[in-house]
């Protein structure tokens, strides 16, 4: 039930919004009518505005003032703050002064850093007003477009909802540690949505992190820590991007590396000796999924990463991480099980790989998920990961449980030639009203895992003359899928190019005749390959060369 004082709090609001609602739906306009209301009379006006920030004028004129301006606070400029930084709410010094109390280190904690806004006499802001405002920057704070749903936010703060992580875990005190947060994201019932956001971590020297505590919300599908490659940094807008679930758009797949990826809350401790490097300048890509499983109630999910970091003197391995996807599952609706057995292996690769930590995902009628060090000759040898056992792979508990899937650490690291590789082995058995196949919502499966590892020695060396016989080189590589084949030949020849995914499956294949000598090839492809990474081997006199190339 609703108080008096609570329902007159939002009559107020919702009158201080009508004016704009009734000559624009711009979540700017929204925005701008709570300042308008609480922050013009005496403080931000033209006569003389506080921190020299006046909020009358046209909405362009205001919107320039607020967008990337260095507040005129010191302090607040001192940790590169802007008045509304797009898609960080936590460095809106403007957002900082009107937050009261409503997260967690995202106030004023320090006291140069003047005064909350409003000002004494006036009330603090409510709520939904400050959540608005954070949405807004949250989704990049544009001047036109709707893009926060004022409704589910007043539903949430007026009548209640579900709190993901009522507790957050406080920023760690350690030297080097520090905590990413994302949220709240807000759901309404019996709905699901996959979210990146680009987080630029503004290193001026590169660390390196020891251990990453994740807390998210119980509801959450996975939170996956990506790190942008330097070309991909410049083609993803700051703010919250939500995932196409048929095309993957909003991704930043094929530009990114894999640091880490969750399923649950859980304390990642690195090996005693490794650690991940984030070199200066390094930009994070976070992606979250989620679905509210609620009837009647709006979800407001949250994620807190704290991340700890070792001393730059201390000389750690690096531990480097990747994830493995098998799109080829279609599974029938006849509640019988179904396994698909797939090898992965990278034949370029010239050092053995020591395996740390691995784990699986599929979704709900996952049955089973087992890997194998795959043989010289192809076949399974020994299993290394066993989809039965707990979360922790302590016991083995005589199921697969495809939402708490076991993660296995190696202690010491298992070694693992690359070029041998992985044969993934994955059940399923659909009960339910329709075929499945790979996608991106709960409602498709997959068959995923991810794995973690530091280099170790070298692959024998007497081998490696057979990967790259001809010398070939690709480019560009990243492609649209055109791309120009430079190699050598020791004679006329017929040439066999051949295309293989990750999975050993060959995609495409094509001959082409050599002259003998320097040879210089075009190829197209872009109509014919998906995005993602695949493997070219070009084929002359017994003699080959392999390459990964990535299609973008």
């Amino acid at each position: 039930m609703i108080n008096n004082k609570t329902f007159m709090k939002n009559l107020i609001l919702l009158l201080a919004l009508a004016p704009f609602a009734a000559f624009s739906q711009t979540t700017f306009n929204s925005v701008r009518a709570i300042f308008t209301a609480n922050c013009t009379n005496g403080c931000h006006n033209t006569a003389s505005p506080t921190g020299n920030l006046d909020l009358t004028g046209t909405d362009s004129e205001v919107y320039q003032r607020l967008i990337n301006v260095t507040p005129t606070n010191p302090a607040a400029a001192a940790r590169n703050w802007k008045r509304i930084k797009p898609g960080y709410p936590e460095r809106s010094f403007l957002l900082r002064k009107c937050n009261n109390n409503l997260y967690q280190n995202a106030g004023l904690d320090a006291a140069n850093l003047g005064a909350p806004m409003p000002t004494y006499p006036q009330p603090p802001l409510q709520s939904q007003e400050i959540e608005l405002i954070r949405q807004w920057v949250y989704k990049g704070a544009p001047q036109t477009g709707s893009v926060v749903n004022i409704n589910t936010i007043n539903t949430y703060y007026i009548e209640g909802g579900i709190n993901s992580v009522p507790n957050p875990p406080p920023v760690p005190t350690e030297p080097g540690a520090f905590q990413l947060h994302l949220g709240k994201i807000f759901l309404e019932p019996q709905t699901e949505a996959e979210y990146f956001i680009k987080y630029d971590l503004e290193l001026s020297d590169f660390i390196r992190v020891n251990r990453l505590d994740l807390h998210m919300a119980p509801q959450s599908h996975h939170f996956i820590l990506y790190k942008f490659v330097s070309s991909g940094v410049g083609l993803f807008s700051e703010g919250l991007r939500l995932q196409n679930p048929i095309n993957g758009a909003g991704s930043s797949t094929g530009y990114n590396t894999m640091v880490n990826a969750w399923q649950i809350s859980y304390d990642t401790y690195l090996p005693a000796g490794t650690a991940y490097k984030w070199d200066a300048g390094s930009v994070l890509d976070m992606n979250f999924h989620l679905r509210n499983y609620s009837t009647d109630s709006i979800l407001a999910s949250e994620v807190y990463v704290n991340v700890y970091t070792s001393p730059n003197t201390t000389d750690d391995e690096i531990m480097y991480s990747d994830l493995i996807t098998n799109l080829n599952i279609p599974i029938p609706n006849n509640n019988q099980p179904v396994t698909f057995t797939v090898p992965n292996y990278s034949p370029t690769e010239t050092r053995y790989w020591n395996l740390w930590q691995l784990t699986s995902h599929t979704h709900k009628y996952g049955k089973d998920f087992d890997m194998f060090a795959r043989t010289a000759n192809g076949q399974q040898g020994e299993q290394i990961y066993e989809g039965f056992y707990d979360i922790d792979y302590t016991f083995n508990q005589g199921y697969y449980n495809f939402s708490h899937p076991p993660i296995r650490q190696f202690d010491p690291l298992y070694e693992l030639n690359p070029r041998l590789g992985i044969i993934q082995q994955a059940t399923f058995q659909n009960n339910g009203p329709n075929p499945v196949y790979f996608g991106l919502t709960t409602l498709d499966e997959m068959m995923v895992y991810y794995f973690q590892y530091t280099l170790g020695n070298l692959i024998d060396p007497s081998s490696f003359s057979e990967i790259d016989a001809l010398k070939l080189e690709v480019f560009p590589n990243p492609s649209n899928g055109a791309f120009s084949l430079q190699f050598t030949t020791s004679a006329a020849s017929k040439v066999e190019i051949k295309l293989t995914d990750l999975a050993g499956r060959l995609i495409l294949t094509e001959q082409k005749t050599s002259s003998g000598g320097l040879q210089n090839i075009s190829l197209n492809y872009s109509e014919q390959l998906s995005k993602g990474i695949y493997l070219m081997e070009v084929i002359s006199n017994d003699l080959k060369s392999v390459k990964r190339i990535s299609i973008q």
